[in-house]
């Protein structure tokens, strides 16, 4: 059973998890990763087709730092029907713009919006207990660089000196996220789904991914 938390604001955990990541200490060199996706270096303003096929290898026995989030825990609200279908019967996009941070993203209008955080620094959507994904803002600190998820879960990743992108797979869950700073802040976007919804979803990510504007 997944732990609920109330919708506190995404920006503060993002800092937690990017703070905790930060204290890690350097992991020791891995001679061979085992695919070459996995210890790419690129400009995170694009993103790679591996991004929709996460299938690299990584060795299980290396912990090389900090995990995916499990978007499930924000909030113990009601998602909506967790059908898959209704991401065939209930197709197109809505806009989604962030006052306080000025973001904007297409959002699927099979997704149920989450309660909004207090502070209004950004929003998620759900399928049920099937898909997730959050889009939020925070002003940068320059102690506090971009961080994506770096565990063995990882399958695929990109870093910059202003951002960073990762997919990957955990417990039967596709995992994508997407961090960038620009402006003074810095934006996360991040989305979660079964493996099992791979195919419906790989056009979904494509989309929302290049809507995102900031």
């Amino acid at each position: 059973m997944r732990r609920a938390i109330s919708p506190v604001s995404f920006g503060a955990v993002l800092a937690f998890v990017l703070a905790a990541g930060c204290r890690r200490e350097p992991p020791s060199p891995i001679a061979d990763a085992g695919s070459p996706s996995v210890a790419v270096t690129a400009a995170a303003s694009t993103t790679p087709s591996s991004a929709l096929a996460p299938d690299a290898s990584v060795d299980a026995s290396v912990d090389v730092g900090q995990d995916f989030e499990d978007q499930f825990v924000y909030g113990s609200h009601d998602a909506g029907r967790g059908d898959p279908a209704l991401l065939g019967t209930k197709p197109g996009y809505v806009p989604y713009a962030n006052a306080r941070f000025g973001f904007s993203l297409d959002v699927p209008r099979a997704l149920t919006a989450m309660p909004e955080p207090t502070n209004g620094d950004g929003l998620q959507w759900r399928l049920g207990d099937r898909i997730a994904m959050t889009a939020s803002g925070m002003h940068a600190l320059d102690d506090l660089p971009p961080t994506c998820a770096s565990s063995r879960n990882v399958t695929a990743h990109t870093t910059s000196a202003n951002g960073c992108w990762a997919t990957g797979k955990r417990d039967g869950f596709i995992f994508w996220e997407r961090v960038v700073v620009a402006h003074g802040t810095m934006y996360s976007l991040r989305m979660q789904y079964a493996e099992s919804l791979k195919a419906q979803m790989d056009p979904v990510v494509t989309r929302v991914n290049a809507s995102w504007k900031f």
